[in-house]
């Protein structure tokens, strides 16, 4: 035949002989292909002008189709229809993440097929794409004031635990969140990590109605106890917000392809798109100033997968994030992470480290990736930081175990004859701190 200039593909005789027909009625010549399978082939060989393609088919989706012409520089221009039963709007979703061009529910409506379908063609119908956040609502006049003064930084801590293997029944007073952490001025607030301990957070934020219109989120890396909480938190499916989040790439997946996971997806847990304006920044080791007053410095841990540690200068308050690190505390010339995490972190006000493991748990877990608390302690005293507080802690352990890790903290201290402070992370625990405003 000749090239044809629509190429139909769907697995059902019935329904692909109809569109068939139809479009070969108005004019059109048309390819039906049954065989998912040798699509793609046959697309190159042709070069339609459109691909009309039905979803659910055995081989190769419909959407597997739809991506690789569209990441295909040679078929990229190649308009593309998804067809589908599937009615579920994260469907529509990931069909337009992909990059389709329409997307048209079965059964369709045969007496105005061929008219979409050209319309489609000739760039007349109107875009099924979503469409992009609605601007941010003006605020209600019965915002609460912010809390925060204007000398005060407030760090809160919503998370501090790993994730475990199996979830457990027994309450702690230091609480049973993951990991996620908040700076507030009365300007901003300064998100670090999205577990569990966020999504109270974000119940928060909209629920006072403060004043955050923008909210920036620093990811440590993607690990689930450190990500798990994201598609939960309310402001990302609020338009009054713009959420700015920060990561490291991965090379097994791009900052990009896990939040796309994370909303668009139909692996996602929400059914429906975010709401709020989201902006994504790519993190390398490097220094960043995100706003006047707020600097950010990063560098890779000490951890599997490509994971950060950020050292934030907020108002001349200087707090090192470390979630994810593991202290060798046994540096040779073979390896200098140690050196270089000091030299990092000098100066720290708080640094928020990493202490999953007692020491005697260590002894059988050295070289996984998470620290021992009293090699972190003597670490955090060596290096005069004014405080240490005690992060990400081992699920398993009752609170009888993470008291002991606390004394064992200021135990080596002690040995170093250091001053630098013990803090052990509480769940929902504000510390303030008085800074200058000059």
């Amino acid at each position: 035949m000749e090239n044809p200039e629509i190429i139909v593909v769907d697995d059902d005789p019935m329904v692909g002989q109809l569109s068939r027909d139809l479009l070969t009625d108005d004019g059109w010549k048309v390819l039906l292909i049954d065989d998912s399978r040798s699509a793609f082939a046959e697309i190159k060989r042709y070069m339609p002008k459109m691909v009309i393609s039905d979803i659910m088919m055995p081989g190769i989706t419909g959407l597997d189709i739809c991506k690789l012409i569209k990441t295909d520089p040679e078929t990229k221009k190649i308009k593309v229809i998804i067809v589908s039963g599937k009615s579920y709007e994260v469907e529509k979703q990931r069909a337009f993440q992909l990059g389709a061009d329409y997307f048209l529910q079965k059964p369709y409506n045969v007496e105005t097929f061929s008219k979409t379908v050209r319309s489609i063609m000739e760039g007349a119908a109107a875009s099924q794409a979503p469409a992009p956040p609605s601007a941010p609502v003006k605020e209600e006049e019965n915002i609460l004031p912010n809390p925060v003064k204007p000398d005060e930084i407030i760090m809160t801590v919503h998370g501090l635990r790993g994730l475990p293997c199996k979830l457990t029944e027994t309450p702690s007073k230091y609480g049973r969140q993951t990991m996620c952490l908040s700076l507030e001025t009365d300007k901003n607030i300064f998100i670090f990590d999205a577990g569990t301990g966020i999504v109270d957070l974000g119940k928060d934020i909209v629920a006072r109605k403060r004043y955050y219109k923008e909210i920036w989120l620093f990811m440590s890396h993607f690990h689930l106890d450190n990500a798990i909480g994201l598609p939960y938190f309310e402001p990302i499916h609020d338009p009054r917000f713009s959420i700015h989040i920060a990561g490291p790439n991965d090379p097994e997946k791009s900052l990009k392809e896990i939040i796309r996971s994370n909303f668009y997806s139909s692996f996602s847990p929400i059914r429906s798109a975010p709401k709020a304006k989201i902006d994504l920044y790519q993190v390398f080791e490097d220094s960043y100033e995100i706003l006047p007053d707020f600097k950010i410095t990063t560098m890779y841990a000490n951890h599997p997968t490509s994971t950060l540690i950020y050292f934030a200068d907020i108002r001349g308050l200087k707090i090192a994030y470390a979630p994810d690190s593991e202290i060798w505390g046994d540096a040779t010339a073979l390896q200098d992470y140690d050196e270089r995490l000091a030299k990092f972190s000098s100066g720290s006000d708080v640094f928020i480290h990493d202490s999953y493991y007692n020491d005697s748990d260590y002894e059988k877990m050295a070289k996984r990736g998470h620290s021992s608390v009293s090699i972190a302690a003597e670490f955090a005293a060596k290096n005069e930081m004014k405080n240490f507080m005690l992060y990400n802690i081992n699920p398993e352990y009752s609170d009888d175990q993470i008291d002991k890790m606390l004394e064992a903290a200021k135990s080596a201290v002690e040995k170093e004859k250091g001053n630098t402070q013990c803090l052990l992370a509480h769940e929902k625990k504000e510390y303030i701190f008085k800074i200058n405003r000059t």
